[in-house]
């Protein structure tokens, strides 16, 4: 719904009951990048957590009946000239006109977000803009939770008499400012100004507040002026508050918010335990996470020449692949020295014995904890790396030097898991040279509790981006156990997604089968992960299968890329592979307008 630009459910009512839910989990998830007009110049933007980011809220809300839809108005002062977009459903549209049957008391959150360009951006910071569906006199508590968190409040009303008069002055102080939109169709609104006047001195009202839609205004113009004025309260407002914020307010205003479950909460307090000691992502994986680090590249080089045999110059083969032999061996006995980390053994806990509901919360908030610290400076490496790729001439070293930045930057999920399987590797290898029995095992479970995620729903790494590298006991054995798990009898059919970075692999997945691989418009996403989906009796009969699995691939012919050593090749790999691996492999790429 927020890539469609849709405005998405903030405050929900309950069924049958007063009560209400603020969904901020729901919202945990959405991630937005823009260029505010303070970085024009410098072509810099920000990339944020919708729920962490905050912004001036300006709220439209409705007192008594009017002749025009409030929705309506906000869908044209967020839409720029020439651009019109149906941001809020309303009456006068297609399917617009159904009766109206769970919305009321509903608020509704959408954002305007600027990209940078004075001319066309309607505000030069990000806003965010909420509508309550229905009457504030039925909906008084959704009316005073706007009223705590705006900076501004749009009342839409037609007349003001007695009874709105007696409900307004009753309004406690708070730091929003009140803005009245009177629509009068045939006369001056008298009555109305009267009881403005009073309310005045209550509400701090101005002569700015106050903004009437009467026969001598067209449309174009009313709208340009309800845009100035918030052009004006954006400008001057001081007052910004974030999604994670709001949930502060309703909480004390007795209004439920979904993440005060205690799956939910009992969750988070164990990410906090992992993540408290992260301060610099790169320098966590260098010392917590070290298996998967420089050892697991030094190894996958190995294992690479140990098929090729590219280097051997003049040493016999049979010598040069006991040298060979000998440094992978090696390695591993080096990885077999270090212990778990504190942070590995919580996470290992976590996925093993936290109960089902509690494991998924866990993991959801891993992946946004750890995004969030790696998004602090990932989005500005990133945007410095693209810069480069488009300057003619650009070093290969500085390119090369910016993208391992760039890698070791990046923290997530998948760099644990990969962690847990190095453990798994070096185990196996000494349980090969005979040097560990079988019962002395500590990780021999692992693979069965990577198979034990991919039947939750969650994606298990396949490919290894940082190394190009497959760690094969691990895959393999977690594929046999996925296949115990599902019976000899099952049947499945591997998809896979391959194209042009920047294509919309990803997204086609996630919208195409609902699921969660990560998003990105840079080449944050490297190797290739799988998902396994479970189908149903309908199209277990159209396609003969079982399950699906999903293999989404990180972007091909980079751009920031080329430049660098064995790109061509790096790409050629992947291809073979998931194109080998697939049943039905799909293929994006950039679609331009031809030229005439």
């Amino acid at each position: 719904m927020s890539m469609c630009q849709f405005p998405l459910p903030l405050l929900l009512p309950t069924l049958d009951t007063p009560k209400s839910t603020l969904l901020l989990w729901a919202m945990r998830d959405i991630v937005r990048k823009w260029r505010p007009h303070s970085l024009a110049e410098s072509r810099g933007f920000r990339e944020e957590s919708l729920v962490l980011t905050s912004m001036p809220t300006i709220s439209f809300v409705r007192m008594g009946s009017c002749s025009f839809s409030k929705s309506q108005l906000l869908n044209e002062v967020l839409s720029p000239s020439q651009q019109h977009h149906d941001f809020f459903i309303h009456r006068d549209m297609e399917s617009g006109n159904f009766p109206r049957e769970i919305a009321d008391g509903l608020i509704e959150i959408s954002w305007y977000f600027p990209g940078g360009t004075e001319n066309s951006d309607l505000f030069p910071e990000p806003i965010a803009v909420t509508n309550l569906r229905g009457d504030i006199e039925s909906h008084w508590l959704q009316f005073s939770f706007l009223a705590e968190v705006s900076s501004a409040v749009f009342i839409v009303t037609r007349s003001i008499g007695e009874r709105e008069y007696a409900l307004l002055s009753s309004l406690k102080e708070s730091s929003s400012k009140y803005y009245f939109i009177l629509n009068c169709k045939n006369k001056k609104p008298k009555e109305s100004l009267g009881f403005l006047n009073k309310l005045a001195s209550v509400l701090k009202l101005s002569k700015s507040q106050l903004l009437v839609k009467d026969s001598t205004m067209n449309n174009a113009g009313f709208v340009k002026k309800v845009q100035s004025t918030i052009g004006i309260i954006v400008n001057s407002s001081l007052k910004t508050v974030s999604l994670e914020a709001m949930a502060v307010t309703a909480r004390d205003l007795g209004i439920q918010v979904d993440e005060d479950c205690q799956a939910c909460r009992c969750a988070r307090k164990y990410t906090e335990e992992i993540t408290a000691e992260i301060r610099d992502g790169a320098k966590y994986k260098r010392e917590m996470l070290s298996l998967r680090g420089d050892q697991w590249k030094n190894l996958a080089k190995l294992e690479k020449e140990m098929c090729r045999m590219k280097r051997q110059g003049d040493v016999a083969t049979e010598d040069y692949k006991s040298e060979l032999k000998q440094k992978w061996l090696e390695i591993r006995r080096q990885q077999n020295q270090c212990d778990r980390t504190n942070g590995l053994t919580k996470f290992i806990n976590g996925i093993e014995h936290l109960p089902t509901v509690e494991k998924h919360y866990f993991l959801k908030w891993m992946k946004f904890s750890l995004d969030n610290i790696a998004r602090r400076n990932l989005s500005k490496m990133q945007a410095e790396y693209k810069e480069k790729c488009e300057t003619p001439g650009v070093d290969r070293k500085q390119l090369e030097e910016l993208d391992k930045l760039i890698s070791d930057s990046s923290l997530g999920v998948e760099h644990f898991m990969r962690e847990l399987g190095q453990f798994y590797e070096a185990e196996c290898s000494k349980v090969k040279e005979g040097k560990m029995e079988e019962s002395q095992r500590q990780f021999s479970h692992l693979p069965c509790t990577a198979a034990d995620l991919m039947l939750e729903g969650f994606p298990v790494e396949l490919i290894d981006g940082d190394a190009s590298n497959i760690p094969m006991n691990w895959v393999v054995d977690v594929l046999t156990h996925l296949h115990i798990r599902l019976g000899d009898g099952s049947k499945m059919v591997v998809i896979t997604v391959l194209g042009v970075q920047s294509t919309g692999k990803s997204t086609l997945l996630n919208t195409k089968f609902g699921l969660h691989f990560a998003v990105s418009s840079g080449r944050c996403m490297r190797g290739a992960f799988m998902t396994l989906i479970k189908v149903t009796e309908a199209v277990q009969e159209l396609l003969g299968c079982d399950f699906i699995l999903v293999i989404d691939t990180e972007g091909l012919k980079a751009p920031e890329l080329t430049a660098l050593e064995d790109s061509y090749q790096h790409d050629n790999e992947l291809a073979t592979l998931v194109i080998g691996l697939s049943d039905i492999p799909s293929l994006t790429w950039p679609w331009r307008m031809p030229q005439k």
